[in-house]
């Protein structure tokens, strides 16, 4: 083909027919992922990545996770690379986390998933190519994408890189998941290098994930998109099985804890009558962390008052206690009074 004729092919006049962006998912009823496009998602490290790159794997077998849903009524087909972890790491996430999300055994006609962490970066890249050509995915998650080069500052390597991906996001039409870390001060929430600033120019959306270490709590929120904004955020847990949970607020929050409330109470205060707010508090608080979040120990007081677990007392100083229901004969309210 000339310079002219491909010129002309891509030429962009009003009557030309060409056709929108389609998604793979919504998200709040917004459209998100777009295929035929790159999109970024960083964090610093051990701040809830591998599990959206799960959450975002299950969704494409099952048609909704956690308030996100898929656009197509039939499941989609995924690519995973993994560089980072080893072998057995990734295995394990597959298996144990993506299987048990989507409630059945992994799938080996629609999940591809490959680790590349042995293999010299200068191959990588060519290697991801070879997998999307003969999966043909809807969704390919790189993780991470700082692996296929030698300098993460080098300008010309970056470019190089994302030129190469956004070519094959656009002929294989897929979402390609771009994983990379944010710079390492905890104020600086760049995306790391020459690379990470590439990125951030290519993709048609950005999504930061986030850790609260005092509450392990994680965050997913959109931080940049060419179309669709999204002000939501994804808020989840872990639970004792490794799995994502969606993290429950207000009214959620109560009835989640209220099927364990008059457990929670029994377990902290063995049996006393009352007890100072502020040690009942430190108690709850430090026996399950969960509730060193305002929103779920609010919830959970406002459960126990409600049941009639336990109730508020002031005393003449102003001094506030709880005084808690007992086995014993006599009725909650007919126990004699604190003061």
């Amino acid at each position: 083909m000339t310079t002219f004729e491909i010129l002309s092919e891509r030429r962009i006049q009003a009557s030309s027919n060409i056709q929108p962006h389609q998604f793979l998912f919504s998200w709040g009823n917004r459209p998100c992922f777009a295929r035929g496009e790159l999109v970024a998602l960083t964090g610093k490290a051990k701040s809830g990545k591998t599990y959206v790159c799960s959450i975002l794997m299950a969704l494409a077998h099952k048609s909704h996770i956690m308030g996100l849903q898929r656009i197509d009524d039939d499941p989609l087909r995924v690519v995973w690379i993994d560089t980072e972890q080893s072998a057995d790491t990734t295995q394990e996430i597959l298996c144990l986390r993506v299987g048990k999300l989507i409630g059945q055994e992994i799938p080996d006609d629609l999940f591809f998933v490959y680790n590349f962490r042995q293999d010299d970066w200068q191959e990588r890249l060519s290697m991801v190519m070879a997998c999307i050509s003969m999966h043909k995915p809807d969704l390919v998650i790189f993780d991470g994408i700082r692996d296929v080069v030698g300098d993460i500052n080098n300008y010309q390597e970056a470019q190089t890189v994302l030129g190469k991906l956004l070519s094959i996001a656009s002929w294989s039409n897929a979402c390609i998941v771009c994983v990379l870390h944010q710079n390492k001060s905890l104020e600086d929430k760049t995306l790391r290098g020459a690379l990470g600033t590439e990125l951030q120019n290519k993709s048609f959306e950005t999504y930061e994930c986030q850790k609260d270490t005092d509450t392990r709590i994680f965050t997913m929120r959109q931080t940049a998109t060419r179309k669709y904004d999204i002000t939501q955020k994804l808020e989840f847990t872990v639970n004792g099985e490794g799995l994502p949970v969606l993290e429950a607020r207000g009214d959620e929050a109560r009835r989640e804890i209220g099927k364990d409330t008059e457990e929670i109470v029994q377990s902290i205060t063995r049996g006393e009558e009352i007890m100072r707010s502020a040690v009942f508090a430190n108690l709850v608080k430090g026996r399950y962390p969960e509730m060193r979040n305002n929103h779920r120990y609010n919830g959970f007081l406002f459960d126990a008052f409600n049941k009639g677990i336990m109730k508020k007392e002031t005393s003449p100083s102003g001094e506030v206690f709880y005084r808690f229901k007992t086995n014993r004969s006599l009725d909650f309210d007919q126990q004699q009074e604190l003061f």
